[in-house]
């Protein structure tokens, strides 16, 4: 059974929503919050009380403000509403987990039924604050449930990010597949707004497209994914998403199956090299050589021969040691750098001013670096230019909100992204203390002695380690291929009416590697 109090929220935020009654509606969102971390309800009822609070923040931020992206109103509403949000599907999760194969058929219904409609307003969130990709993936599950406004939101999102691609291709199919999926709805009680939006944004793609082109079938070819480890490793990155295309947002064809990715054309002073492709050629070599050493380490199921005859002592607590193990670390650590590499190429590209010393993802977004005396003001407010209406550049708020994720922001005393608690703590005692790797199977006996045989340790398991490099991998994918777009708005808004010589950069060439 459901407290029959937490159905009475949805009348009484619906209500203070028709009435514009902002106090209200701020109000029910704070105190869903503080209900659900009572000891009172049940993980599928807090999971309820936190789908109310977030759903009236978002009426809030509507009522309150003409844009969701005018920034100096709504961006402490925005990161409230991300918080219930992701606090609510953690709930739901934690509920299948440890209750669906007991649960009542009137919880399962209600499981079901706020959890798609969770998913869904969160996955129209990010989608309007740029994190196009995070908004892809958090909503495929549904589309299999037959769950329209899911598919609707999907297919719209899509479009949106194949409108910042610079590769026409990739917006053709982009466009391609969503008109498929948008063709695929009918209208029921429901959706009925949506449907119609929907029909309007099948009319446009009509209009841009020959009918033709948009019914046929997607071809693309027969495409060789090379030897069995080549084809594996390759197989094994397209089903993660793990590429840098954006292709493989949206499918797991061979044809994503290709690193192709990098900086759109840009227009540069006469005198200048092309250094800002120099730079995100090592930022993509540190990115797919750490994916590799990811897939080699977590792969690795033999001990290697390096590690044969190195005396190590049995700590009786399940330790997990060889070059596999190291191997997931190395590539946790480099991964972890190369948010600071992006931060270097958007301080060099946007001409921030920001001095060497004081460039980090954190610091870009700051129009003031330094302490005391030796503080600066940046040459241009980055944060600023991306919400102006004149310079508004939708990937780059996208960066902006994940880097506020990475970067372990908080609300209300809690994290942001519940991912991010776990993810720093491994690399903090990775890079300054001490990081101990347990065996998965055996983990709850080591965790029963850890006091006793180890207590300067941080301990995890290695599933838990596994897991945590590959949500790091994910987020610093996204924030490669949004640094990338956000660059091609930048210069499709600033250089339009340029006079411009070209300058063709070939590739640099596999047999040149090593």
């Amino acid at each position: 059974m459901i407290c029959e109090e937490i159905h009475e929220i949805a009348f009484f935020a619906d209500k203070a929503f028709e009435e514009k009654d902002e106090k209200t509606l701020r109000d029910i969102s704070r105190d869903c919050l503080e209900w659900s971390r009572s000891d009172k309800y049940t993980l599928l009822e807090k999971g309820i009380l936190s789908y109310h609070g977030a759903t009236a923040t978002s009426d809030y931020i509507e009522l309150k403000s003409i844009r969701i992206e005018i920034y100096e109103e709504n961006e402490k509403d925005i990161e409230f509403c991300l918080l219930l949000f992701r606090n609510c599907i953690n709930f739901f999760e934690d509920f299948k987990k440890d209750f669906i194969e007991t649960c009542s058929k009137q919880e399962y219904f209600y499981l079901a039924e706020y959890e798609s409609r969770a998913i869904t307003n969160y996955s129209i969130l990010l989608n309007r604050i740029g994190r196009f990709i995070k908004s892809i993936h958090s909503i495929e599950e549904l589309l299999d449930k037959n769950f329209s406004m899911a598919k609707g939101n999907h297919a719209t999102t899509i479009i949106n990010y194949g409108l910042y691609d610079y590769d026409d291709g990739h917006t053709d199919y982009f466009h391609h597949y969503a008109y498929k999926q948008l063709k695929s709805l009918t209208k029921d009680l429901e959706n009925e707004q949506a449907f119609y939006f929907w029909q309007g944004i099948l009319e446009n793609i009509e209009k841009r497209y020959d009918k033709s082109f948009l019914l046929e079938d997607y071809d693309f070819g027969e495409i060789d994914l090379g030897g069995d480890l080549e084809e594996l490793y390759r197989r094994w990155c397209l089903e993660r998403k793990l590429f840098l295309n954006t292709m493989n947002d949206v499918t797991l064809h061979p044809v994503a199956a290709y690193d192709i990715l990098h900086l759109p054309d840009i227009v540069t002073g006469i005198n200048e090299g092309p250094k800002y492709h120099g730079l995100f050629n090592q930022i993509k070599q540190e990115y797919v050589s750490a994916r590799y050493m990811l897939f080699e380490g977590i792969n690795q199921n033999d001990p290697h021969f390096s590690d044969k005859e190195v005396h190590l002592v049995n700590t009786l607590d399940y330790p997990v040691y060889g070059l596999g193990i190291e191997k997931i670390k190395f590539a946790y650590r480099s991964l972890y750098s190369i948010f600071d590499r992006i931060a270097f190429l958007i301080n060099e590209y946007f001409e921030l001013g920001i001095e060497e010393k004081d460039v980090s993802y954190k610091s870009i977004w700051r129009n003031r670096q330094g302490r005391g005396k030796k503080s600066y003001e940046t040459r241009i407010h980055l944060k600023a230019n991306m919400v102006n209406l004149q310079t508004y550049n939708q990937p780059l708020l996208g960066l902006y909100w994940l880097c506020k994720d990475i970067s372990k922001q908080k609300v209300e005393h809690h994290y942001l992204d519940p991912n991010i608690e776990m993810l720093a703590t491994i690399r903090n005692h990775l890079e300054h203390k001490y990081l101990k790797i347990h065996d998965s199977w055996l983990f709850p006996l080591a965790s029963d002695r850890k006091e006793k045989y180890d207590p300067i340790a941080f301990s995890i398991s290695y599933e838990e380690f596994v897991e945590a490099a590959m949500i790091l991998i994910s987020y610093v994918r996204e924030a490669i291929i949004l640094t990338s777009l956000a660059i091609h708005q930048e210069e499709v808004r600033e250089r339009k009416d340029a006079k411009t010589l070209p300058m063709f950069l070939d590739s640099y060439r596999d047999e040149w590697k090593y």
